[in-house]
């Protein structure tokens, strides 16, 4: 970042730009690149990212033509221009640019110029497990950190990748703390947004996403699809071959029963294995009494998605031999005795045989 580049100039989806604080409103901390969450006051500058942005409960907002006055639309610094907004809300964060940030030979430095570069697929797919939600809070965030819990409880390595949604800092944190051995979303990949984004390349940015994990060493991913089943980006991917190649189940987060059961119902004409139902709707017993009446899913829990044998059985990673047993199997050494019998459809594995393949 050398340059300032000012006037007649037209943003892009992802270029840098250096911006005053004029009327704080919705956002008022900025997310910092080490996770800590800023407060602004009027007349700070701030270097943000231009993008378009998609949050049926805050902002609908596009990449304006010049650098006139715009607004500040999510806390992760995403810059663009308000046309509809949630009455949830307060107004956006105005802010003034005041101009491009450029290189030393004063070309806009843009996000895509420093994202992951493509890497070799993997001879071997990762079992991946995809969860997808009704809309923004429906609970997809918590329910991917519950499972990451579970997983690593279980003896795995699970990865976190975040496809599609506007750039935010604090899903990378919660993976973290949660045990994830990596997480990326499409922010590494060079996106501020996917609102907007050629469906090729939002399918190539999840590719690339997925096989950097399995790079970093990763035994399994998890695939969060940011908003909800309407949302175009999302509708497109999910219809897409590319995703259906990569997945080999769905966890569908909803808040209420009726979301539930039409989410699932819409996965399903979609030819997507829907392996379980979670969310907030968890939160009440007559939500899920409600769901589990009509919609023939497994309805978890954020205690059972976090338990190592269920995160474990819903990623088809229980065990190395995946085909059920027709009778008792017991495994025997001088410290434990472990009965391997299926229970219900899910296989119980003793914690004491250690991770997968270590047993």
């Amino acid at each position: 970042m050398v340059s300032l580049i000012a006037g007649p100039v037209r943003p892009r989806p992802g270029d840098l730009v250096l911006a005053r604080v004029d009327r704080l409103g919705n956002h008022r901390r900025l997310e910092l690149t080490n996770g800590r969450r800023a407060w602004m006051y009027p007349g700070d500058e701030i270097a943000v990212v231009y993008a378009n942005r998609y949050a049926p409960d805050q902002f609908e907002s596009y990449v304006p033509l010049d650098l006139q006055p715009t607004q500040l639309v999510a806390s992760g610094g995403v810059a663009s221009s308000v046309r509809t907004m949630s009455d949830d809300v307060r107004r956006a964060t105005e802010i003034t640019p005041l101009g491009l940030i450029g290189n030393e030979r004063f070309t806009p430095l843009n996000l895509s110029d420093f994202g992951l570069r493509s890497v070799p697929s993997a001879e071997t797919r990762l079992p991946a497990l995809a969860v997808i939600g009704t809309s923004m809070n429906s609970g997809k965030t918590t329910t991917i950190k519950q499972l990451v819990l579970g997983l690593r409880d279980g003896g795995h390595r699970p990865g976190v990748t975040k496809v599609t949604g506007t750039g935010s800092g604090g899903d990378y944190w919660v993976m973290l703390d949660a045990g994830a051995q990596a997480m990326l979303d499409f922010t590494d990949a060079g996106l501020a947004s996917t609102f907007g984004v050629d469906m090729h390349v939002v399918e190539q940015t999840m590719v690339n996403l997925i096989d950097h994990l399995t790079h970093r060493g990763c035994g399994s991913v998890l695939i969060e699809v940011a908003d909800g089943l309407l949302q175009y980006e999302t509708a497109q991917l999910l219809d897409s071959e590319v995703f259906r190649e990569r997945i080999d189940g769905v966890v569908f987060a909803a808040a209420d029963a009726m979301g539930a059961i039409a989410g699932v119902a819409r996965l399903k004409e979609l030819g997507l294995p829907v392996v379980a139902v979670a969310g907030r709707l968890t939160r009440s017993p007559l939500a899920m009494a409600e769901t589990r009446a009509e919609c023939g899913v497994p309805i978890l829990t954020l205690a059972e998605l976090s338990d190592p044998v269920t995160a474990s059985a819903l990623l088809g990673a229980a065990s190395p031999i995946h085909e059920p047993f027709e009778d008792a199997v017991t495994v025997e050494d001088s410290d434990v005795v472990i009965d391997l019998r299926p229970r219900g459809g899910v296989l119980g594995i003793g914690a004491a045989l250690g991770a997968p393949g270590e047993a």
